[in-house]
């Protein structure tokens, strides 16, 4: 955990189908991505007394922004994906609340790459 913060919200590995790459031709065809972010609260959520989804951040709503995203745009790189990403979650993220995102590209066309890409950004 992020140090000052004690507590966090975490969504791993949402798979998700993103027209990204650098050829048109590879933006051309979804390819599988996985996003997975953390929510660091300096102070826990309301929500940890009141078992009322409106104290904290709903992860669930945060994860369909990120699906609305990728369906409707086309990205060339990891970079720019998460930083958009990371832009669109800050605006229903209360400000003392600091933000990790990881968008991983899972299969990119690199002769012999076992695993996948990924970049990571975090507004700390």
């Amino acid at each position: 955990m992020k140090e000052g913060y004690n507590s966090v919200v975490s969504l791993n590995d949402l798979l998700i189908k993103a027209n990204i790459g650098v050829t048109n031709e590879e933006r051309d065809v979804p390819q599988d991505v996985k996003i997975s972010f953390k929510l660091f609260y300096k102070d826990r959520p309301e929500g940890c007394k009141t078992d009322n989804i409106e104290d904290t951040v709903c992860y669930h709503k945060i994860a369909n922004i990120v699906s609305n995203y990728c369906k409707v745009n086309k990205v060339s790189l990891l970079e720019y994906l998460c930083f958009e990403l990371h832009k669109k979650i800050r605006e229903v993220a209360p400000d003392n609340i600091k933000i990790w995102l990881k968008a991983e590209k899972c299969n990119p066309p690199i002769e012999g790459m076992l695993g996948g890409a990924c970049f990571e950004y975090a507004d700390f």
